[in-house]
């Protein structure tokens, strides 16, 4: 008969074999995600060497999602009892922040490979995130991968030349692994030739702050400056910036008839030297349209090999206390290029967004509805159920609006159809004219955009020079601005909260306070995309906004 003793040592010793064996039993992770080897807009140019640094953003997952949901349509909907009543990011990170089993768990992991020194690895402040800076040796041995180095004109990237995979008992603690795939890519284009012709070809003239106030209601409106109660963004990548004389140029010429700022409030991240046209748009409309409201400049450089962009902007997002109550972005990527489980972690952290009683806008991209192996080809983050996504109108002479032919819009082949909207998109799918064959589009999926402003034929001041403009990219910081005017009145003037996560609100009384779109189609297969109709589309969402309207019908939904 054996003695306990012994009988102890035994199970621990099976024990130990057993997790030596789990250990060495691999599990793969986003599998459906593109290879950078087969993006034919990057050239790979040799393999890394194994003592290259690498950042490595490991995406941890988080607990009570469908709590975090739950709460975030509440504080968002009118129709609820706990509308406007958004959480402190304290709280937020109290309720989903990762279990201590996940974090010793992929300690332990990285520590096997030498990786988890604190000089090396730092969490953020919700640790919902852990980056870390490693070897491509060290990248390798975790990951079961080979890293390459990959080119696009003068950004040089170091990624992973296949799919990589982790040990299976560290699987369930992890999302995703930044820096291993995605590569940078802005998929709202500013153009500034071809849509510049389609306005001049209808006899209209350039697109300025002023054009814009009037057509939108807004008139000489202003915010009333205060940046302790009322700010807003836009956030940039890949070095670009914008130069404070072109803002101040910009201004005096385009914004002398109302009260306005002429300096950013604050700058986060770097300033690479390179006034961009995309840049200089974002800031000098957001800044004249929603004119006397403090605004921050966010800049992600993301042109070191080892960055992921968008992922280190989320990143900074999730790691700052206090927030702009509006935040404007022009970025994006096909969904069929990104992973589910990054493009539903992604998700997850602009719920928090709305949870804090953000805005945050997306310009909804310039491909129509896209097309790829022969079906649309849905845009994201603008197909996430969680932002506002912008499309894009041009004017016709007599001051009516079409949807643009280059408007981003379509139905999601990741998330289903967003429960706020459910009814308008089905009514889209039932009495719409000209509806493309279902062969070519998820009928079941999330519908995008949301809203539209005017994306053609913008006047930017660029290294002190006015050029001319279009795409979603114009038409995102505009929307945002209008929203930010709201959000001001509300604020400021009626002690109310801000509007938060826009789309139950549109979608359920909002809407009254928009200029529905009916006309105009988007690009797609063979050259047809959808078309614009009554009530929703996705071409133009639910429409363009108009000011006092839309301030009428927030106001009414804080007072239920």
């Amino acid at each position: 008969m054996r003695t306990v003793g012994a009988a102890i040592a035994i199970s621990t010793a099976l024990l130990l074999v057993a997790q030596l064996a789990t250990a060495s039993l691999h599990v793969g992770l986003e599998r459906d995600q593109q290879l950078a080897k087969d993006r034919n807009d990057w050239t790979e140019i040799g393999k890394a060497s194994d003592d290259s640094t690498h950042k490595l953003v490991f995406a941890l997952k988080q607990r009570n999602l469908a709590e975090l949901q739950g709460k975030l349509l509440s504080v968002s909907s009118p129709s609820s009892t706990q509308y406007g009543e958004f959480l402190s990011v304290e709280e937020i990170d109290e309720l989903i922040r990762p279990s201590q089993a996940t974090l010793q768990t992929v300690h332990n992991w990285l520590s096997s490979a030498g990786v988890a020194d604190d000089n090396v690895c730092s969490l953020t402040r919700g640790k919902e995130f852990l980056e870390c800076d490693v070897t491509v040796k060290q990248a390798s041995d975790l990951l079961s991968v080979e890293f390459y180095k990959y080119k696009q004109d003068d950004v040089t990237v170091i990624r992973a030349a296949g799919h990589y995979s982790v040990p299976v008992h560290v699987e369930q603690h992890i999302d995703f692994v930044g820096g291993v795939h995605r590569l940078p890519r802005h998929s709202s284009k500013i153009t500034n030739t071809t849509q510049y012709r389609v306005a001049r070809a209808h006899g209209l003239g350039a697109v300025e702050p002023k054009t814009i106030r009037e057509l939108y209601g807004i008139g000489s409106t202003v915010g009333a400056g205060a940046e302790d109660t009322n700010i807003q963004a836009v956030a940039q990548f890949l070095n670009q910036h914008y130069h404070a004389a072109d803002l101040t140029h910009f201004m005096e010429k385009y914004a002398a008839d109302f009260t306005h700022m002429s300096k950013v409030a604050k700058e986060i991240g770097p300033d690479s030297g390179h006034a961009g046209i995309e840049a200089s748009l974002d800031i000098e409309y957001i800044m004249s349209v929603g004119a006397n409201i403090p605004t921050w400049f966010w800049s992600t450089a993301g042109e070191h090999e080892g960055q992921e962009p968008f992922l280190l902007w989320i990143e900074a997002v999730a790691n700052t206390s206090t927030i702009p109550n509006v935040i404007s972005v022009s970025y994006g990527d096909d969904e069929d290029t990104l992973s589910a489980s990054y493009m539903k972690r992604i998700s997850v952290e602009f719920q928090k967004l709305g949870l804090r009683g953000v805005s945050i806008l997306f310009a909804s991209g310039d491909d129509g509805a896209g097309c790829h192996k022969q079906i649309f080809r849905p845009n994201f983050p603008a197909s996430s159920p969680y932002i506002t996504a912008v499309g894009g109108t041009l004017q016709e002479s007599e001051g009516k609006e079409y949807g643009v032919s280059f408007s981003s819009g379509g139905f999601s082949n990741v998330f289903g159809t967003a429960s706020y909207q459910s009814s308008d998109v089905h009514e889209y799918l039932a009495k719409a004219e000209k509806l493309p064959e279902e062969r070519f589009f998820n009928k079941s999926g999330r519908g995008y955009p949301d809203v539209s402003a005017l994306a053609t034929d913008f006047i930017v001041i660029n290294n002190l020079f006015p050029v001319p403009a279009s795409g979603t990219s114009c038409a995102s910081p505009t929307f945002a601005s209008v929203v930010s005017l709201v959000n001001d009145q509300l604020i400021n003037k009626h002690q109310k909260s801000p509007l938060g996560f826009l789309n139950p609100f549109l979608y359920s009384t909002g809407f009254n306070g928009l200029t529905d779109i009916m006309n105009g189609c988007n690009e797609g297969c063979n050259g047809k995309g959808f078309c614009a109709a009554p009530g929703w589309d996705p071409v133009t969402g639910l429409g363009t906004p108009q000011f006092e309207k839309l301030l009428e019908e927030a106001l009414k939904a804080k007072s239920i």
